[in-house]
């Protein structure tokens, strides 16, 4: 990013006081080595702190979801039948009681 979008940047931000985040109302990215220029209206960033702190979270919660789905067991077709006739069977008795 160039210096000149960081400014505008800067500019037409609104930053809460020590807020992470900033609120971007307009601005121009330029990347580098690109002849165009980017349109920004609306949205915000996070300062590099708060992405690392982001990223690791994130990193930890794809870690705990592959453990959890690791640790699941399959459920057998026994169970599964046993369940939907109980549910039946339940679901008759609660329709007899109501009328």
């Amino acid at each position: 990013m160039k210096l000149g979008a960081l400014v505008l940047a800067v500019l037409v931000a609104s930053p809460a006081a020590g807020s992470e985040v900033v609120s971007v109302e307009r601005a121009q990215l330029f990347p580098d080595g690109g002849t165009a220029a980017v349109e920004v209206e609306g949205g915000c960033w996070l300062s590099e702190a708060r992405c690392i702190r982001t990223a690791a979270e994130l990193e930890r919660l794809r870690a705990e979801n592959a453990s959890l789905r690791e640790h699941a067991g399959d459920v057998s077709l026994t169970v599964a039948v046993v369940a939907l006739v109980l549910g039946l069977g339940a679901g008759f008795a609660v329709a007899k009681l109501a009328r």
